[in-house]
């Protein structure tokens, strides 16, 4: 039995070698892949008829059978892996569409090479696109939920201990600026894979008169990707935009984690409503906080995405190769569909999670994360060094733990007993001034430079994100107009041919 695609090999595709290699890519040939295939081969069969390369009655025909190929959707399509992939399996279709002579016109100046790296780079950007639209919905929600917490005062921790009073306005404000990078990184992708390889052909190009530029224009590339070679054997532009998902899903990780522990019954200080939680089959008093697990387990999903991919490349030739192109991207796509269906669940995070003011409150006022303002207080009134200041806090802070008691037992004579032992002086010190230095908010609404956590200064920095954020919605409004723009021209350049 022949080979379905090429009369060079003698025997039919092995069962074995179709079911591994060619049928996988071959299952993910859906209604938006043949669209793409088909905008390709549509803007292909203009540009020959434009150079002359085809005459207008061939392109006319060939056009209104790549309608009807699309008009008929994928299950129309014989996607038998031996067609090897589904460029091949297209063009099978269109011939019993059109006729097959008459599709072998198609392929003039170009390879399934230039193909395959056309179509990656239109999905690629299609995944940019659809990515930075749910990161920019996460952003907003964040720093929504930042500006409504910018007056309750929080912990905030180092090495998960409490360190200084914040506000969980402030600490989602640096999670805002976190996701801002983010989306930078995502962003700064589209770029890259906005280049149309379409005319390299196998990598060397053709000798066929075609219009490069024409074709790029007609699928709403920026630029043509040159050259050839590069063009076809690189798909950096995706472990690129894999990296940018992975490095993403890593700061949702460490956030997810946060949150997870202020969620514990020990933590107890801040919750989520019962639809976006989880219970136990066995323990009917269990709610957990699964969405937060989900985002940790996917930051590893990711990751194991993206050393797998650039494993796979770094071992093939700097040419065309299954292991370059197309094996070793595998897990790259669906890892970017996971991400898409996360960041829905991260916007209603930050829009359903509820602090616990009262408790937040007194944390600050039982756990001695003042104590850095105590210490200032000491240096500011009354003439020592900050590393005197901070050993005398520190010991001050010994004494009242010894004591079996939280911050509340830290007066007036513990720290100048604290201050007799290590600088053998005390301070005129009471205990009204003790305790205006150990307000947490007080210790807040003084850190009021920019960047600090006092709400003025946070507000501030939400307002500028929120202008950042005004303009990154604009710029991708602008891609996505222009692709809508260069669809539409396509549309009526293949009418004007057909009608």
């Amino acid at each position: 039995m022949q080979n379905s695609v090429s009369s060079r090999l003698a025997e039919a595709t092995a069962p074995e070698v179709a079911t591994a290699i060619y049928a996988p890519s071959l299952g993910s040939f859906d209604v938006a892949a043949l669209d793409r295939m088909c905008a390709l081969n549509e803007a292909h069969a203009l540009m020959l008829a434009e150079c002359g390369l085809i005459d207008r009655d061939t392109a006319a025909s060939l056009l209104r059978g790549i309608a009807r190929v699309r008009e008929d959707g994928p299950d129309k399509i014989d996607l038998d892996p031996r067609f090897e992939d589904s460029y091949f399996a297209f063009e099978n279709r269109l011939g019993e569409v059109a006729g097959k002579s008459l599709a072998g016109w198609l392929h003039i100046g170009r390879s399934r090479n230039d193909i395959g790296s056309t179509l990656d780079r239109m999905l690629a950007r299609d995944w940019c696109s659809h990515l930075l639209g749910h990161l920019l919905a996460a952003r907003s929600a964040c720093l929504d939920a930042a500006e409504r917490y910018a007056d309750t005062v929080m912990p905030g921790y180092t090495h998960l201990q409490p360190a200084q009073p914040i506000t969980f306005g402030y600490y989602l404000a640096n999670v805002a600026r976190g996701l801002e990078r983010e989306y930078e990184r995502l962003a700064a992708v589209y770029p890259r894979a906005d280049a149309c390889p379409l005319g390299s052909a196998a990598f060397a190009g053709t000798s066929f008169p075609i219009d490069r530029q024409l074709t790029a224009e007609l699928l709403g590339f920026s630029r043509v990707a040159t050259p050839g070679l590069d063009a076809v054997a690189s798909r950096d532009f995706v472990t690129e935009l894999l990296w940018a998902v992975t490095s993403c899903q890593v700061l949702l990780s460490r956030v997810a984690q946060d949150l997870y522990t202020f969620t514990t019954w020990e933590f107890g200080s801040f919750s989520f409503p019962d639809r976006v939680a989880g219970t136990s089959s066995i323990m009917p008093q269990k709610k957990n906080m699964l969405p937060l697990e989900y985002f940790r387990a996917e930051a590893g999903r990711s990751i194991g995405a993206l050393a797998g991919a650039l494993s796979s490349v770094k071992g093939s030739n700097y040419s065309i190769g299954l292991d370059s192109v197309r094996e070793g991207l595998a897990d790259s796509w669906p890892a970017f569909a996971r991400f898409a269906e996360a960041l829905p669940l991260l916007r209603l995070v930050f829009e359903t999670i509820k602090p616990d003011a009262d408790k937040l409150l007194a944390r600050c006022s039982e756990n001695f994360s003042t104590a850095t303002d105590v210490a200032d207080g000491l240096v500011r009134e009354h003439g020592i060094s900050f590393r005197e200041a901070h050993h005398i806090i520190g010991r001050a802070v010994q004494m009242v733990i010894a004591r079996g008691e939280d911050a509340s037992g830290l007066t007036a004579a513990v720290v100048n007993a604290a201050a007799d032992a290590e600088i053998g002086r005390t301070f005129d010190l009471s205990d009204d001034t003790l305790k205006s230095w150990t307000d947490p908010v007080s210790a807040v609404n003084s850190r009021n430079k920019q960047g600090g956590p006092a709400p003025a200064s946070t507000r501030a920095m939400i307002t500028e994100m929120k202008q950042r954020h005004a303009s990154d919605t604009s710029e991708l409004e602008s891609h996505r107009d222009h692709l809508r723009l260069s669809a539409k021209k396509l549309s009526e350049r293949t009418s004007a041919f057909t009608g």
